[in-house]
This record gives C-alpha cells, structure tokens and sequence, in this order.
C-alpha cells in the first residue's frame, strides 16, 4: 500500500495498524504532539461535561485516555468503551475502572438501541470514517433528547507562519519518527496522510446539522493543530 492510499485505508488496515501499536499508542502520541494532547483532551473534557450526563461512549476509546478524563472523580450510571482494535481494549481495561465496560465493535456499525446516551465523546478517530453522513447520523440516532456529542479531532492550523512550519512537521517528522519509535512504517503515514486530507471543521459542524443535530460548535485548540467539534440533539 502506497503512502498515498495511506490517506483512507480500508477498515481492515486501519485495525491491523491500531493492533500493532496498541503497547507503545500513548508514549509516541505525547512525544509527537510534544505532550500537547493531554492537555487538549483536558480542556475538552473541561469544555464538554457539564455534570448532569448519566450516561457516556466513547467512540475508538483506544487505550481509555479519553473517557478516563471524564470518569474520573464522577459516578456515571452507563459508562462504554468501543473499539474494534482488541490489543486498544485490552490496554484500556487495564487503565479504566471496573464499573466501566468495554464493547468490541466497528464504529461504522454501532450496536446500541436508540437513545441510549447523554453523552458521546471521541478523540483522534473522526478521520478515520469512511461515511462521515452516514455515522453522525447513526450518532444523533444514540443521543437522548438533548444529548450532545463531542469529537476532538487533529486538523490543520490556518496561520500562514504556522503552516509554514507545521506542514513539514506533518509531512516529514511526524512519519519518520513514528516509524522509528513504534517500528511501524504504516501507522504514522496514516496519521500524517488522514490529517493532511481531513475535512475542514466548518465541513464536519455542516455535515452534523445536515445530520440533525440542532447545534453544531468547534473550538480550535493551539492555534488549529487540534480542534473540538459539539453538537447537540
């Protein structure tokens, strides 16, 4: 598979990438992002949760990070990890508390009744859908009457002078070095290429009312590398 087709894989390469870094996930995202994406996880947490949801999904839980943010400190009733990489649900088990359960599933199919959730988070995985329309429909379908969803998603800075340096970044560094930490020459062309022909935000929060949302907001964090998007039901 060429870098090129790297950009949108299909659903069986994306899982045999995610499987194959699940152990090392974490170290290389904090290395690469230069320990930024904590802090945006943090501040969209701190953004999104309002302390009356009862229940939550996280949506490509991944190794938990995400969802760890939003339970700790805080009893939810119903509270859902999905991923369809087992090596990413085996390493969140191990982070998450008991009370939290973990579904092993494709996000492009999502086994739940209809409004089931208060509250529907994902971080980093957004891109990786094949039928963007198509999902956030299947989203809204899960949400309670006022429900609200929330996707942190890695975009593209809009300042001149960052694009002049964040752009060889992502083209150059950000590949080379996943390459050489996690040993995977695919995983981090992925990120580089997914990134780089992800849709704009304005595009997502367009999409999200077309899907039925009532409301659909983004916040850009450090300057555009990392942009929250909410829509509510």
């Amino acid at each position: 598979m060429t870098s090129l087709d790297l950009a949108s894989p299909d659903r069986k390469t994306i899982r045999q990438i995610f499987d194959s870094i699940a152990d090392r996930y974490d170290f290389i995202n904090s290395f690469l992002s230069l320990r930024l994406d904590e802090g945006w996880r943090r501040r969209a947490r701190d953004l999104v949760f309002e302390g009356t949801e009862q229940s939550i999904l996280d949506l490509g839980t991944g190794t938990g990070r995400f969802l760890s943010l939003f339970l700790k400190d805080y009893a939810w009733k119903k509270a859902v990890g999905l991923d369809f990489s087992e090596s990413m649900l085996q390493a969140s088990r191990k982070k998450l508390p008991s009370s939290a359960s973990w579904v092993s599933a494709d996000f492009h199919d999502l086994p739940f009744q209809s409004e089931t959730f208060d509250l529907i988070i994902s971080s980093f995985t957004l891109r990786s859908v094949k039928d963007v329309p198509a999902f956030l429909r299947d989203v809204h379908r899960l949400l309670r009457k006022r429900g609200k969803v929330a996707f942190l998603c890695l975009t593209r800075p809009r300042n001149v002078l960052c694009k002049l340096l964040y752009y060889p970044y992502l083209k150059y560094y950000l590949p080379l070095m996943g390459k050489l930490i996690s040993g995977n020459r695919d995983a981090y062309q992925f990120l580089s290429q997914s990134i780089q022909t992800f849709q704009s935000p304005e595009e997502t929060a367009k999409m999200m009312r077309e899907a039925g949302f009532s409301s659909a907001e983004f916040c850009s964090f450090t300057l555009g590398a990392a942009t929250l998007i909410v829509g509510k039901k």
